[in-house]
């Protein structure tokens, strides 16, 4: 079974994420999986938005934990598979093309990671979102750097200490999912709809508006004005075709 399916439609790449009896865990093969369909799809003049979701009752419920047997003995191991797991909650803010996630079942540490890093968030109700990484002895760390720049740190530090898990509703009302509905198919349909309206759009508008953002978030006001200006500038310049 292929760990990730990638479904392509005017314009939108639809990467499902497929260990469905496992709630989609992250294992080696997926996470590599995903991180190549990402760079595949920003690289691609085809796709012009990407909808992640996962196969089966869940979304992700995070790290597939038994492949870490043994990292004690083995460090290199260790290092290998927590620098690939930061490329892929690193890549999403550095795409031209932006990514919504349609999200159910279970969200959990590294699936409650891969959701946050996208642009926006599609939640089911019945969503099971949180960080229980204290829970089984461990810290919830790669994901932690993109929980704290989206959450105030109260809520936050509450997540990633307590093991709090928050339904769909609650997660729109943290900020967290930018909106809930009832059923996994009509969050996919809403998540396809979002990735519709950006596919509608310039590609050369959509990705100026993308990378202007995220510089934004990490600079002082003189320094996203400076960078405002900059791409004001150079829109004038795009070309006329979508």
């Amino acid at each position: 079974m292929d760990e990730l399916k990638i479904e392509q439609q005017d314009g939108i790449w639809l990467l499902k994420m497929n260990r469905p009896t496992r709630h989609n865990a992250l294992n080696t093969a997926l996470t590599q999986a995903l991180l190549q369909a990402l760079e595949d799809a920003n690289q691609a003049a085809s796709c012009r938005a990407v909808v992640l979701a996962g196969e089966g009752p869940s979304f992700c419920s995070g790290a597939d934990t038994s492949e870490f047997r043994g990292f004690g003995e083995h460090p290199e191991g260790a290092l290998a598979r927590a620098d690939l797991t930061m490329r892929v909650h690193q890549i999403f803010s550095t795409l031209a093309k932006p990514v919504v996630a349609a999200i159910h079942g279970n969200a959990l540490g590294g699936g409650a990671g891969l959701a946050v890093a996208c642009d926006m968030v599609i939640a089911e109700s019945g969503t099971r979102f949180g960080y229980p990484e204290l829970k089984h002895g461990i810290c919830p760390a790669i994901v932690m750097a993109n929980l704290t720049r989206q959450l105030g740190q109260k809520h936050a530090f509450e997540l990633v200490s307590t093991g709090r898990l928050l339904s769909g509703r609650e997660m729109e009302s943290w900020g967290l999912a930018n909106s809930c509905l009832d059923g996994e198919a009509q969050v996919l349909q809403a998540a396809l709809d979002v990735a519709r309206k950006w596919a509608s759009y310039s590609r050369h508008a959509v990705g100026a508006t993308k990378r202007l953002f995220y510089r934004c978030v990490d600079l002082s006001l003189t320094e996203g004005l400076e960078c405002g200006r900059d791409t004001n500038v150079m829109m004038r310049t795009f070309p006329r075709d979508q």
